[in-house]
């Protein structure tokens, strides 16, 4: 990527300089509301634009660069927090007792749970039903 950026700036920039070349010998004068350069040849005009703009690209991808220093400074003290709370955490829970498991909490449901710990003879049939509901 960073090689194809340069190929563009040196074929834009060749094309420039062709242009300039060409055309030194053309002076005009700028004018700006109220303002008005001297003549100048549109070769000059032409470089200076190009070199104006190459600097406020510049200027403005430090601005960047300076912001996403600052947020990446700030991301990784967050990721330090989070890695010293939740090594705290895990020392805390290697430090206590086991909890036993709650038989009324099953990956199925509680019904599930019951449907376990009750035996089949303890299961009260229904009148007009002859079996288990099937799913």
């Amino acid at each position: 990527m960073f090689y194809l950026v340069l190929v563009m700036i040196v074929l834009v920039g060749g094309v420039i300089a062709l242009i300039a070349v060409q055309n030194l010998g053309n002076p005009i004068a700028l004018e700006v509301l109220i303002w008005q350069s001297p003549a100048l040849p549109i070769g000059f005009i032409l470089l200076g634009v190009f070199l104006l703009g190459a600097i406020l690209l510049y200027l403005a991808s430090v601005g960047s660069a300076v912001s996403d220093r600052e947020q990446i400074k700030r991301l990784r003290k967050r990721v330090k927090e989070l890695e010293q709370q939740a090594n705290q955490n895990q020392n805390q829970n290697q430090n206590q007792p086991p909890i036993p498991p709650n038989p009324m909490q099953s990956p199925q449901g509680p019904a599930a749970a019951r449907s376990q710990m009750q035996s089949p003879s303890s299961m009260m049939h229904m009148p007009g039903m002859s079996g288990p509901l099937q799913k």
